[in-house]
């Protein structure tokens, strides 16, 4: 069903130990919204709280191609992010590839 246009795309969960995931929340306002907006590699980027655990934030990320993706994980900006988040979660992020199929725009709700 791909038209071979959707870009490379991932789903993050990120376990906050208990009782952190607010903490997780402020760190990556502190350090994420500019870089991913700035960076042309994304085209979509979502955080969202997870209603069903109060310790999970769930991240889709859409970016042009696999290289873009890649090209992130050095940004200045995300590796502060890493050093600063990782005493508040459990392990590293669970991390699935995926492909989008449909999709609607929407912009920052904060």
């Amino acid at each position: 069903m791909s038209s071979g246009s959707a870009g490379h795309a991932l789903v993050l969960r990120h376990r906050a130990k208990p009782g952190l995931r607010d903490q997780l929340v402020e760190v990556w306002l502190r350090h994420m919204p500019e870089a991913v907006q700035a960076n042309d590699g994304h085209q979509t980027y979502v955080i969202c709280a997870s209603h069903a655990d109060p310790d999970v934030l769930l991240v889709f990320q859409q970016y042009r191609d696999a290289t873009a993706a890649q090209a992130f994980l050095g940004n200045p900006a995300y590796l502060a992010y890493l050093r600063e988040s990782g005493e508040l979660l459990t392990g590293p992020p669970e991390v699935e590839t995926v492909e989008p199929l449909w999709s609607k725009t929407v912009g920052p709700t904060r």
